[in-house]
C-alpha cells in the first residue's frame, strides 16, 4: 500500500536513523519523531549549570531530584573516557508507562520516561537513567570533540554510529550504571542467564549471532554481549588504553570498521576474535561457578515439541491435577494456558502486550494487566487491568486511562491490589471492588518507597510487597484491618522479587548464592531458607495447596520451565555473611572509580522553576544534512538541507536545495509541519524544473516536442492518524486532505494548450488497517484488513477536470502451517480527464516488461509465503542470515469474467543484516516472474531489495 512503501534512502540519514535507535531499558526503537505530548500539559523548567531540565507541570519534585542527581553525576560519569558532558537538554517524560531512556542529536537531548518498571533493580529509577543516559552523552561529546562545527548535529550522529557498534555503545553504559551505583544490571544473575545458559551448554554462537539475534535460539539483546564485552576491554586493557581506544576509533572514521580496527590495534584481536576470548573466559568462570553450587536437577511439568526458544511463566495451581501459566516465545504470543500432570497442553486465550509478565488467579477469575496505547499522542500510554472469568468465559477490563501494575487478587476473588503510579511519580498500593472496578482504599506510602508485585495471604487481610528505593530493596508486609506497616528484611541491594504468602512464611526469589533461587523468610523470627538450588535460576514461585509443593519457572536453554518440589529448607541463610559465587566481572572497575556507589547521597539545592514557553522554543536549527527529502517523504536525493525540530517534537521545518541531474537544474522549497494538537498541519513549498513531451499533428502524423518550465508548487495538508490496540489486534486509522495550488513559468518551447496554473486540486485519502499481533516468526500478521480509499479532484478550476478514485485493500489470512499467510490484494482506480492515464494503484509482477493495451482499472494480487529455514549464518563481516523464506504470487489485471491473468512466479528471499550494522533490517533475495503476455520472454527475475528500521 502506498503509506507503506517508503524504503529509499541515503546511507548517512540510516546511519542517522540507526543511533536514533539506542535507548537504555528497552528493545523497542526509540527516534526522535516518536510522537507528541497531548497538548493540553503545560512545561516548566529548570536552568542548572550544566543541565536545562524541561518536565510536565505537576512533576516539580522529582524534577529538582533529578536536576541535583544530574549535577553530583557530572563529575563521575565521563571519568574514565576523560570527557565531561557538554550543557544538554533533558526532558522528562512522565506519561507514558514504558519504562525507558534515550539521548539523541538532530535535536541534541536526552528523555528520561520516568514510571519505573516492576522489575526494576533494587535502585531508585531515575538516578539509574541518569547514570546511563548521562554516558551517552558522553560518548557522543567525546566522539563529537574537535567537530563542534554549528548546525551539524545529524552528520555528528551519523559519525557516531557509523564508529561504534550499538553493543559497545549499551555495553560502556551499563558498565557505568553498574561500578558508580550499589546496583545496576552487572550486578544481576537474572540478566545474564540467556548468556550463561548458552556458554555452559557450549553452545557454538558466532558474535554476529549474539549482536543480531536469532528467529530460534535464546539470543538476549545485544546490551549483555556489550557489556560482557566492553568489561572485559576495561578490566585487561585498562582505563587508559580503553580511553585511547574510543579516540583511535572515531579519530579512523573514514576506514571500514574502525572500531574494530582500533580494537586490533591494542589487543590484538579484531571483534570476533575478541568475543571469542570473551566467551571462553565466562565459560571457564561459569564452570567453576556452577561446581560450587552443587545444583539439584528438577523435573520438567510442560513439555516442549521443539526447540524453539518459549516462557512458561508464573506456574499457578488451577486445581489438583492442572496448573496455569503464561505462554509465550519466538512462536507464539502471550497466552494462557492449562497443563496438566502429563504436560498436555489447552490454550485458553490470547492478551495483549504486558510489560512484565504477571497474573493471579483466584476462584476461576484471571486476572493481569496491559498496555493501551493514547490513539493520538504516542507519549502518553496506559497500563489497565483485565479480568476472566474462566466459568462464564467473560471478559472486562477495569479501567481505560490508569497507571495500575501487578494485579493480584483476595483469597475471595473479590478484592484487587494493584500498584498504582500517578504522574507525579508517587507510589501507592490500591485496593479496587471487583464488582465496580472503583478504588476502595489506598495504602499510605509516606517515604514514597517504589513498589512492587503485591500479594494477598490466605485471610485476605495482609498484603505482602516489594519496597525499593535509593537505599536498596526490602519486603514489606501490610496488615490491612490496622494499616500497620513492617519490613521483613534488612535493606539490601540484592535483587528480591515476587513475594508470596506460604502460611507464616513469605516465599520470594533472590541471589544470595549468586544464582537466583526461591527463598522463605519467618514473618516473626525473620530467619531465612532457602528453597530450591537451580543451575540457572529460578524464578516466580507461588504455593500449590491442592499438592501441597512449590510451583515455580526453573529457567534453561531454551527459556522457563514449569517445575516442582515439595516444601523442605536446603539451608539458613545468614545474610551478614556473603556467599555468593556471583561472577563479579565489573569489580576491576570500582577501584578505578570512586571505589563506592556515587549516589548513596547526592545534593538538595533549591533551583528556581520557570515556565517552558513552547512558542518561543519552536525554531530550533540544529543540522545542514546533505540530503533532501520529498514533501511526501518518498524520497531522499542528494543536497542540501537546513533542519530544525524543537526538543517537544511539536514542528519541524526544513529547509532544502537540490540538484536535479536529470534536468539539469536546482530545486528548492520548505516543508513545515505543526503537530502540537490532534491534527497534524503541513505546508511544503517547491520550486522546480519540470520537462515534459507533447503531441502535435503534422501531414497528419503524430510528432513529439520537448517542452520545460519551471514550476512553484504550494501545498497545505491536515491529517489525523490514529494508531491503538485492542483485543489483541493493532489498529492504525488516520484522513487526510491536502488542497495544493501550481503555477508554472519561463516556459520553453511552450504548446498552444498550455496550462499555466492548477488552481487548488483537492487530495483526500481515508485508510484504516487492522492487524492482528505477530510473532517474532510470523512473515506477516495471522490476520489482517488493510484498506486505502483516495480521491483527488479539481473542484475549482476552470480550465482542467479530471479526477482520480483510487481504492486498495489486503486481506491477510492464515496458511497451511504456523508463520504461514496468504494475502489477497484487491486493486481498484477510475481516473479521467488530465489524470486519465495515471496509475494509483498496485499492478500486476513484471507489468514494467510488457506494453499496456489499455488503462489499467483494477488488480487483484495473490501471495502465499512461508519460512523455509533458520540458519543462523554468520558471513565474515558482510552479511549475516537469520531466515530463508519462500512464496508463490499470481496477479490478474483488467479482471473480467473470463479473468485475465497477468503473471505468477516464485520468490526466494532472506532477513538479514550486512556489514555489521545493526539496522537497517535487510529483507533481499529474487522473485521468477513467468508472463502471459507471449511476446515477452519469460522468466525474467526481479531483485528484491527491501529494508526496515
Amino acid at each position: 500500500m502506498r503509506h507503506l512503501q517508503k524504503n529509499n534512502i541515503l546511507f548517512i540519514s540510516f546511519l542517522t536513523l540507526v543511533i536514533s535507535t539506542i535507548s537504555s531499558y528497552s528493545i523497542f526503537a526509540q527516534v526522535f519523531n516518536y510522537g507528541q505530548n497531548p497538548s493540553s500539559l503545560k512545561w516548566k523548567q529548570i536552568k542548572a549549570e550544566n543541565f536545562q531540565v524541561i518536565f510536565p507541570a505537576g512533576f516539580e519534585k522529582e524534577a529538582e531530584r533529578t536536576a541535583n542527581v544530574l549535577e553530583h553525576l557530572y563529575n563521575y560519569v565521563g571519568k574514565s573516557l576523560q570527557t565531561k558532558p557538554r550543557k544538554i537538554s533533558i526532558i522528562l517524560q512522565n506519561q507514558a508507562v514504558v519504562s525507558n531512556g534515550f539521548v539523541t542529536l538532530a535535536p541534541r537531548h536526552s528523555e528520561f520516561y520516568t514510571t519505573p518498571p516492576q522489575d526494576l533493580e533494587p535502585n531508585d529509577w531515575i538516578n539509574s537513567l541518569a547514570v546511563h543516559e548521562l554516558r551517552h552523552v558522553v560518548q557522543m561529546d567525546k566522539t563529537t570533540t574537535g567537530i563542534n562545527i554549528p548546525l551539524i548535529e545529524e552528520i555528528q550522529f551519523a559519525v557516531f554510529g557509523g564508529v561504534f557498534p550499538i553493543w559497545f555503545i549499551e555495553g560502556d553504559a551499563v558498565i557505568n550504571e553498574t561500578v558508580l551505583s550499589n546496583s545496576g544490571r552487572g550486578r544481576v544473575p537474572h540478566w545474564e542467564k540467556e548468556l550463561r545458559a548458552n556458554t555452559l551448554a557450549d553452545a557454538k554462537y558466532s558474535y554476529s549471532k549474539y549482536y543480531f539475534g536469532s528467529l530460534k535460539d535464546n539470543i538476549p539483546d545485544y546490551y549483555r554481549l556489550g557489556y560482557f564485552m566492553a568489561a572485559k576491554m576495561r578490566r585487561d586493557l585498562g582505563d587508559s588504553v580503553y580511553n585511547q581506544l574510543f579516540t583511535r576509533a572515531k579519530n579512523k572514521l573514514y576506514i571500514p570498521w574502525p572500531f574494530s580496527n582500533s580494537l586490533r590495534h591494542f589487543s590484538g584481536y579484531s571483534t570476533s576474535q575478541f568475543y571469542n576470548k570473551t566467551i571462553e573466559e565466562l565459560k571457564q568462570k561459569w564452570q567453576q561457578q556452577q561446581q560450587s553450587l552443587n545444583f539439584t536437577k528438577y523435573e520438567v511439568i510442560n513439555k516442549r515439541d521443539d526447540k524453539v526458544t518459549t516462557d512458561y511463566f508464573l506456574p499457578k495451581a488451577l486445581n489438583k491435577d492442572e496448573i496455569i501459566c503464561l505462554k509465550s516465545g519466538l512462536g507464539d504470543l502471550s497466552a494462557f494456558y492449562k497443563i496438566n500432570k502429563e504436560g498436555k497442553e489447552t490454550k485458553l486465550f490470547t492478551i495483549g502486550p504486558q510489560l512484565t509478565p504477571h497474573f493471579d488467579i483466584k476462584n476461576g477469575l484471571i486476572v493481569w494487566d496491559e498496555i493501551r496505547f493514547d490513539p493520538r499522542f504516542q507519549y502518553r500510554t496506559y497500563s489497565v487491568i483485565c479480568t476472566y472469568n474462566l466459568s462464564s468465559k467473560t471478559f472486562k477490563q477495569f479501567s481505560n486511562t490508569s497507571k495500575y501494575f501487578s494485579p493480584c487478587l483476595s483469597p475471595d476473588g473479590k478484592t484487587i491490589a494493584a500498584v498504582k503510579i500517578s504522574n507525579s511519580n508517587s507510589f501507592n498500593i490500591i485496593l479496587l471492588d471487583v464488582a465496580s472496578g472503583l478504588e476502595i482504599k489506598q495504602l499510605p506510602n509516606p517515604e514514597n518507597f517504589f513498589m512492587q508485585t503485591p500479594s494477598f495471604d490466605a485471610s485476605g487481610n495482609q498484603l505482602v510487597y516489594v519496597v525499593s528505593a535509593n537505599k536498596g530493596r526490602n519486603l514489606a508486609l501490610t496488615d490491612l484491618k490496622t494499616g500497620e506497616e513492617k519490613l521483613l528484611l534488612p535493606w539490601s541491594f540484592k535483587q528480591s522479587l515476587r513475594p508470596a504468602f506460604l502460611g507464616n512464611r513469605i516465599i520470594y526469589n533472590s541471589i544470595y548464592n549468586g544464582i537466583d533461587n526461591i527463598y522463605a523468610v519467618d514473618i516473626q523470627t525473620k530467619n531465612i531458607e532457602q528453597l530450591t538450588n537451580t543451575a540457572l535460576g529460578a524464578y516466580n514461585a507461588s504455593f500449590d495447596p491442592f499438592n501441597e509443593q512449590l510451583l515455580f519457572n526453573d529457567f534453561e536453554q531454551r527459556g522457563q520451565n514449569i517445575t516442582a518440589t515439595k516444601i523442605t529448607s536446603l539451608k539458613t541463610v545468614d545474610q551478614t555473611i556473603d556467599t555468593s559465587s556471583f561472577i563479579q566481572f565489573y569489580q576491576p572497575m570500582v577501584s578505578r572509580e570512586q571505589g563506592k556507589s556515587v549516589l548513596d547521597s547526592f545534593p538538595t539545592t533549591s533551583y528556581e522553576i520557570t515556565p517552558y514557553k513552547e512558542a518561543a522554543h519552536l525554531i530550533n536549527f540544529h543540522s545542514l544534512s546533505p540530503y533532501t527529502q520529498t514533501p511526501d517523504n518518498d524520497n531522499y536525493m542528494a543536497g542540501i538541507s537546513l533542519k530544525s525540530n524543537n526538543l517537544l517534537n511539536t514542528m519541524a521545518l526544513s529547509i532544502n536545495y537540490a540538484y536535479d541531474n536529470s534536468v539539469k537544474a536546482g530545486e528548492y522549497g520548505v516543508s513545515l509541519a505543526y503537530k502540537k494538537f490532534y491534527p497534524i498541519f503541513s505546508l511544503n513549498y517547491t520550486n522546480s524544473k519540470k520537462e515534459a513531451v507533447y503531441q502535435t499533428i503534422v501531414n497528419n502524423k503524430p510528432v513529439y516536442h520537448e517542452l520545460s518550465f519551471r514550476q512553484n508548487d504550494l501545498s497545505f495538508e491536515v491529517a489525523v492518524p490514529l494508531s491503538f490496540y485492542k483485543n489483541n489486534y493493532n489498529y492504525n486509522i488516520g484522513l487526510s486532505s491536502e488542497v495544493s495550488y501550481i503555477s508554472r513559468y519561463d516556459v520553453e518551447n511552450e504548446p498552444k494548450d498550455f496550462i499555466s496554473h492548477i488552481n487548488f486540486p483537492i487530495d483526500n485519502t481515508i485508510y484504516f488497517y487492522r492487524t492482528s499481533r505477530r510473532t517474532a516468526r510470523d512473515i506477516n500478521p495471522r490476520w489482517g484488513q488493510q484498506i486505502s480509499i483516495r480521491y483527488n479532484s479539481l473542484p475549482f478550476d476552470d480550465q482542467l477536470d479530471g479526477s482520480i478514485f483510487a481504492f486498495e485493500s489486503s486481506f491477510i489470512f492464515p496458511g497451511l502451517l504456523k508463520h504461514h499467510s496468504f494475502v489477497t490484494s484487491f486493486n481498484y482506480q477510475n481516473n479521467t480527464g488530465v489524470y486519465k492515464y495515471a496509475n494509483e494503484i498496485p499492478e500486476a509482477s513484471g507489468s514494467s516488461y510488457t506494453d499496456r493495451s489499455a488503462p489499467l482499472e483494477n488488480s487483484l494480487l495473490l501471495r502465499y509465503r512461508f519460512p523455509l529455514f533458520y540458519p543462523d549464518w554468520e558471513l565474515g563481516r558482510f552479511a549475516y542470515i537469520k531466515r530463508f523464506k519462500g512464496g508463490f504470487f499470481t496477479d490478474f489485471e483488467n479482471i473480467s469474467s473470463q479473468g485475465n491473468l497477468k503473471s505468477y512466479g516464485l520468490e526466494l528471499r532472506a532477513d538479514c543484516n550486512l556489514l555489521r550494522f545493526y539496522l537497517p533490517n535487510y529483507d533481499i533475495g529474487t522473485k521468477m516472474i513467468f508472463l502471459t503476455d507471449k511476446t515477452v520472454k519469460s522468466p525474467v527475475f526481479e531483485l528484491v531489495f527491501n529494508f526496515s528500521l
